[in-house]
Parts: structure tokens; C-alpha cells; sequence
């Protein structure tokens, strides 16, 4: 299919700039597309495992198209905010439209927001797109978020070591919790280690950074829209927060390395991610359903990476799976079944 259908990726956010002029039910405009009407409709369409061919990963590698699709999301998510701000500093903002308005605002700072900064974040390379991934992840509080990610859960999925891994029967709250705050604070431990490795001082730690950048953000929105704003905006990052940890939690669960004889655990394999071929998922969340091929390597663009035939295959397309795992006594019953599907019990 033609690259220009990565364009989707503005789908989000555009619904949510669509859903703040809009009022009452109207204002679920955002929620109910991406929530009800996409997992319906990833239900109904055909999947999509097609692979690129060499030739064309070749041409796809060098084409600066798939970075500008990227480079754009970041003054269009710094847009969406100052709508969203704008339009629930208004004294006279009706509660059912707070709600709809926020909820739309915690769904781009989890889906455009953090998912944005962490396929610009893997170009460890190249510091501008460091930049713009911080700049995103900034939106989110999460921009200790790079370094867990590279440095511990790529080196560590599917192993107990590793806090974004789901274990089979695990509470998805206790799991986000659990994930949120202990990789917060795994991330300054990771950080401080590689200061010893340099001989650096821990003053020079990016952890200081990477708390006082986020949290000042919300202190701009404070100061310029006052305490009721922020707040609010504040509950919509920690919406969108749980975006990712929903993620975090399906995407692994229940799937473990072998350990071997000398304690280290097997290489990462195709099998330790749940992957989906889902097309309108792996459009708006930037190819992040063929996870199996992120994590064999994580600075692979997301427009090469590929469907692999030996990776266990989710019940449905990520959006629904997100919501799912909201709900416990759904989720939990379905995954039993797919585990044993693929005999992971």
C-alpha cells in the first residue's frame, strides 16, 4: 500500500482538534472513533501482512517522507494543547464537555504523544530527532521514558527483570502502577551506572533533566491558564499514561525467556511479543503492532519493519486490545485462551 496511508497518523489528533468545536454527545466525537468505530472496523477489514520487498526497503529507507510525517506531529501535538487549553479555560465549559475534551487530550498525549516520542526517541543517533522526541514525551511527563525503554525493556522483555512485561494473570492496574513508578525510578538507576562506566559525576545525570523539563511544563500551563486548567490537564496526561501502560501490558503479557544454564535469559525472539496485522492500528500507532520485529531491533524504522509468520498473533487490533486491558475480568479470560492457543501455558 502507498506510504502516503501513514498520513493516518494525523487521524488522532485531527479528531480531537474536530471534537473541541463540538459540544454535549457531539463532543465524543474523538473517543468514539478511535475506541468504538476503528476496533469495529479493524473487526470487519481483512489483516495486512504484507512485507516490503528489498527494493522497496531500500527506497523507503532513504525516503525523507516517512521523518516529516514524524517531524510534523510535533507543532500539530503543541496545537492540539493549546486548543484543548484554550477551550476548558472557559469558565463556562459544561462538566460533560470537560470530560469529553480531556479525555480526546489524554488519548493524543498517549497516542501521538508518547508512541511519537518513542519512535523518534530509538534514533539514539541522531539528536535532533532526540529532540523532538523529548519535545513530545515532555507533553506526557515522560520523558525518563527513552532511557527505560532503550536501555531496560528492550534488554529485558519478556523476563522478570523487566517492569514492562506483563505477568499471565496480572492485574492490568497493579501492572501500570507498578510499571509507571518503579520504571521511573529503574530509569535513574540506569543512568546513574552508565555515569560510573564514563567516570562522570552523577550531577550530570539526565534524570535531573528529564524530571525538571516535564513538571515545568506544567508549571508554563499553571501559571498561564491558572490551577483548574492545569489540574485537568494534568489528569489527562495521567489518562494518556495509562495509554501506554494498557500498551505495555498487552503487548508482552504472559510471554517469558527461557533461562539459561549460566542465568542469563535466551535471546529475544519473535515469539516474545504478541504482534497484530491489523492495518488502521499499525497506521496510527506507526507500524508499533509488528512489535516482534521492533524488538529483534529497536532503531528500525517503523516503515521497514515487518509481519512475522512465527509471532503469536493477538485475539484483535490494538485499539481494542487497549481497551481491553481496562477491563480485567474481559481481558484476562480472552488472553487464557490465546495463550494456550500457542501453548505458552
Amino acid at each position: 500500500m502507498s506510504k502516503f496511508k501513514y498520513i493516518g497518523a494525523f487521524i488522532s489528533p485531527l479528531l480531537a482538534l474536530l471534537s473541541f468545536q463540538l459540544n454535549g454527545i457531539f463532543a465524543f466525537t474523538a473517543i468514539f472513533s478511535l475506541y468504538v468505530f476503528v476496533p469495529i472496523l479493524e473487526y470487519i477489514l481483512p489483516l495486512d501482512s504484507y512485507n516490503l520487498t528489498k527494493n522497496e526497503k531500500e527506497l523507503a529507507k532513504e525516503d525523507k517522507f516517512y521523518d516529516w510525517i514524524l517531524y510534523l506531529l510535533v507543532p500539530l501535538q503543541l496545537f492540539v494543547i493549546y486548543v484543548y487549553l484554550h477551550k476548558i479555560s472557559n469558565p463556562e465549559i459544561l462538566t460533560i464537555d470537560l470530560i469529553a475534551y480531556s479525555l480526546s487530550m489524554g488519548t493524543i498525549l498517549g497516542v501521538n504523544g508518547i508512541n511519537g516520542g518513542h519512535e523518534l526517541g530509538h534514533k539514539t543517533e541522531e539528536p535532533f530527532k532526540q529532540f523532538l522526541a523529548h519535545v513530545l514525551l515532555m507533553t506526557s511527563l515522560q520523558n525518563h521514558f527513552m532511557t527505560y525503554h532503550n536501555s531496560g525493556h528492550h534488554k529485558d522483555v519478556a523476563t522478570p527483570n523487566d517492569l514492562t512485561t506483563a505477568k499471565k494473570g496480572q492485574s492490568f492496574y497493579v501492572f501500570a502502577v507498578r510499571s509507571q513508578i518503579g520504571g521511573y525510578f529503574k530509569t535513574w538507576r540506569l543512568e546513574s551506572e552508565k555515569l560510573k562506566l564514563k567516570g562522570k559525576s552523577q550531577l550530570f545525570n539526565p534524570m535531573i533533566i528529564n524530571t525538571i523539563v516535564p513538571w515545568a511544563f506544567q508549571g508554563l500551563i499553571l501559571y498561564t491558564f491558572g490551577l483548574e486548567v492545569s489540574i485537568m490537564y494534568f489528569i489527562s496526561s495521567v489518562f494518556g499514561i495509562s495509554i501506554l501502560e494498557s500498551q505495555n501490558y498487552f503487548s508482552h503479557y504472559g510471554l517469558l525467556r527461557k533461562k539459561n544454564a549460566d542465568g542469563s535469559y535466551e535471546r529475544v525472539k519473535v515469539h516474545h511479543s504478541w504482534n497484530s496485522n491489523h492495518l488502521i492500528g499499525r497506521v496510527l500507532l506507526f507500524e508499533l503492532s509488528r512489535h516482534s520485529d521492533h524488538h529483534f531491533r529497536g532503531a528500525k524504522p517503523y516503515q521497514l519493519l515487518e509481519s512475522k509468520n512465527e509471532s503469536p498473533v493477538l485475539p484483535y487490533g490494538y485499539p481494542a486490545m487497549l481497551i481491553m486491558g481496562y477491563f480485567p475480568f474481559i481481558f484476562r479470560p480472552v488472553m487464557e485462551k490465546h495463550l494456550a492457543k500457542y501453548d505458552f501455558n
